[in-house]
């Protein structure tokens, strides 16, 4: 935490409980605003458990002494335990108390049969995205904790994480790369729980107890009951996120070279592939060659996730080798070589499963995670789809005579097209069938600085 002031740094996480320990102060708080400049829409994410009520009380005293800053509360009921309703309820009402406008978001649909924590997550996110979009709110504040940040290092410790996973959450990062921005920020992760526990107590809330945080099924409740295990042994919370914060550095030096490497030797094309010289590639450190390599993945495929590092580790010594044959795909695109060329393209069967997109006109978006297309003006105030060209695209612009670029097929096919049922509208990249439909579309993945 870069606090302006070394007095308002949170103390070194204690074996207090929580009736000894000191709750978080309203001077500490904002040192962690500062360094986190938040805009003047700010939100919470509260499922009204102890940490995300720590915050809304924190935040709301925050919110009242910035006459400019305007704060709201969000809740999401995944439905997933009877009690759901509930407790977003209970939630509500700790809003009103304080004062904070709140907003019940229910996760509808169907619920998948395994991976469920993933899918709330995921939903979760989904729901507060659309929620701080439609209030103006640029920054979403989440709960995360010390307890929190050694969890999560721990967790990705056993799955073989490398720098970049050991490096733990950060406390800024994008919420979606679509426009207009919304930051996910967590103002508390250098504070142990047992704090934010003593904060909502000072305030006079009982916090609602969520029993799946006690559920040994899931693994993050194994790494929370294995850390009482390790503090003994010097490894406590404290220790783990301070490692956590050290490997954060070595991550942004790393950075750093992977992106000197592809600005010398990569060039992203407006169609979306990349192509980079396989010398400089294989030559360049081992952790270098395998950042520059997720990153075009990223790039390409519009993945916010690396795949996991085995595989990288076999495609990048592959590469090294010049043993791709016909070409290998991984995480949605394909890695192939042309000569002394590494062309990495979206995969078309990716591309196709992207979930379309519905416009109306004068409506705007950002399509398989890559592309920002605009729908400006159609006959009647129309609706489109926007999806993979795919062959059927690919043969319409063919039997139109346009002039199409001397690209590979499989890069064509998966570039965003304007339909209407079966009918493509327009190819803004290649061409419009209909010269009364205006649309646009713009690459919206850069190469790394």
């Amino acid at each position: 935490m870069n606090a302006e002031d070394e007095t308002a740094r949170p103390s070194s996480p204690v074996t207090a409980s929580p009736v000894t320990a000191s709750p978080v102060s309203a001077a500490e708080f904002a040192a962690c605003m500062v360094s986190l400049d938040p805009g003047k829409g700010v939100a919470v994410a509260l499922s009204g458990g102890p940490d995300s009520l720590a915050l809304l009380v924190l935040a709301a005293r925050w919110a009242a002494r910035r006459k400019s800053t305007s704060l709201y509360a969000f809740t999401v009921d995944h439905g997933l335990r009877p009690a759901s309703a509930r407790e977003a309820k209970i939630a509500a009402r700790f809003s009103a108390k304080l004062g904070v406008p709140h907003r019940i978001l229910k996760w509808k649909g169907g619920k998948p049969a395994s991976g469920i924590q993933a899918a709330a997550r995921d939903a979760r996110y989904r729901l507060l995205l659309a929620a701080c979009r439609e209030a103006g709110v640029a920054d979403l504040l989440v709960a995360h904790h010390l307890e929190d940040q050694a969890e999560t290092f721990l967790l990705r410790l056993a799955r073989g994480s490398g720098v970049d996973g050991l490096s733990g959450m950060t406390a800024s990062r994008p919420l979606s790369a679509e426009k207009p921005e919304v930051r996910l920020l967590r103002p508390l992760l250098d504070f142990p729980k047992v704090r934010l526990a003593a904060t909502v107590a000072k305030a006079g809330f009982t916090p609602i107890l969520d029993p799946s945080n006690e559920d040994e099924r899931f693994d993050r409740v194994k790494m929370r009951n294995a850390l009482s295990v390790l503090a003994p042994l010097g490894l406590d919370a404290g220790q783990l996120a301070r490692t956590a914060a050290r490997m954060g550095r070595a991550r942004e030096a790393l950075e750093r070279q992977t992106g000197a490497l592809l600005s010398a030797h990569a060039a992203l094309s407006p169609f979306g592939f990349v192509e980079m010289r396989v010398e400089p590639f294989a030559a360049a450190p081992p952790e270098i060659g395998l950042r520059a390599l997720a990153a075009l993945m990223s790039i390409v495929g519009g993945g916010h996730y690396a795949p996991r590092l085995a595989a990288l580790e076999a495609v990048h010594a592959a590469i090294g080798k010049r043993e791709l044959g016909r070409g290998r795909t991984l995480g949605g695109v394909k890695l192939a070589l042309k000569g002394e060329t590494l062309v990495v393209t979206r995969e078309v069967a990716a591309a196709l499963k992207s979930p379309s997109l519905s416009l109306k006109q004068g409506g705007q978006g950002l399509w398989d995670e890559r592309f920002h297309v605009s729908f400006v003006k159609a006959p009647r105030g129309q609706c489109v789809e926007v999806r993979a060209l795919g062959a059927q695209g690919l043969a319409a612009l063919r039997a139109a005579k346009m002039a199409l670029p001397a690209v590979p097929s499989a890069v064509l096919q998966a570039l965003p097209g304007f339909w209407q049922h079966d009918k493509l509208l327009a190819a803004p990249q290649l061409g419009t069938l209909r010269p009364d439909v205006e649309a646009h579309v713009a690459l919206g993945r850069t190469l790394p600085p």
